[in-house]
């Protein structure tokens, strides 16, 4: 019977270490998890502090820009109202500009006629240039997108260049009576003709508004020097200029 009770008692015992061993192992494995589940929400705390960090500086910032916009847009109303009194004041010159147009427009449509009148009792040179400077004057009047100081500049640019026209000698090429010549402007004193081949020469009469023949072979010469003088292809020189082309020499 002895025997029997130790026996049980040893199997008991080693029964309970097995459960011991096995309550430790599952205790072990229990605490292994709790450690990862408290790692991996540590790891979520810490994001999560992270981001409330992230949060709190976005925050900070765009309070910071909902500042600067505030001065900002302040700035702009100043601005606003500042342009809203110009804008008053240019309705008011606006309004004096149009009065005063009503006065200036026919005055430089004056100017622009004698101009033209001008241009038509002249010395017939360069007549494409200087007609096709008058046409865009009078086209320019009708255009709404120039200013009255714009097109009251062009007019004034216009006479300055013809006021030019009569302190130069300009030499350039044209046709004739179906003949291919070179054209001499001597300022306003005299306009004369030279046809490449050196056989006609001509004379401009202001009095009979007509070309007139120039039979003096001194013509023909003073004039091809006064070309080359004029195109810049010869040093300046004096050079015989026929004033008077109807006149007869002796």
């Amino acid at each position: 019977m002895n025997r029997n009770r130790i026996l049980v008692s040893l199997i008991m015992m080693l029964f309970s270490s097995t459960l011991f061993a096995d309550a430790l192992d599952q205790s072990r494995e229990v605490i292994s998890q709790t450690n990862k589940k408290l790692v991996v929400s540590q790891k979520r705390i810490n994001e999560t502090d992270k981001q409330n960090m992230q949060m709190y500086d976005e925050y900070k910032n765009a309070k910071q820009e909902i500042k600067n916009y505030l001065v900002y847009n302040k700035q702009l109303q100043e601005i606003v109202d500042s342009q809203n009194k110009e804008i008053a004041t240019l309705h008011e010159e606006i309004a004096g500009i149009e009065q005063t147009a009503e006065k200036v427009m026919p005055f430089m449509a004056k100017m622009i006629d004698g101009l033209g009148q001008f241009i038509a009792s002249d010395f017939p040179f360069l007549q494409e240039e200087r007609s096709h400077r008058l046409e865009t004057l009078k086209a320019n009047m009708k255009r709404a997108d120039l200013s009255i100081a714009s097109k009251y500049r062009q007019i004034l640019e216009a006479y300055q260049i013809e006021i030019d026209y009569g302190k130069t000698i300009e030499a350039y090429e044209g046709e004739l009576d179906q003949k291919r010549v070179n054209f001499l402007k001597v300022g306003r004193i005299g306009f004369y003709s030279l046809s490449f081949d050196k056989k006609h020469c001509a004379a401009w009469d202001q009095k009979s508004n007509s070309w007139k023949q120039l039979e003096d072979s001194e013509y023909t010469l003073s004039l091809s020097k006064a070309i080359k003088i004029a195109k810049k292809q010869s040093s300046p020189d004096l050079f015989f200029a026929a004033l008077h082309p109807v006149r007869s020499r002796k």
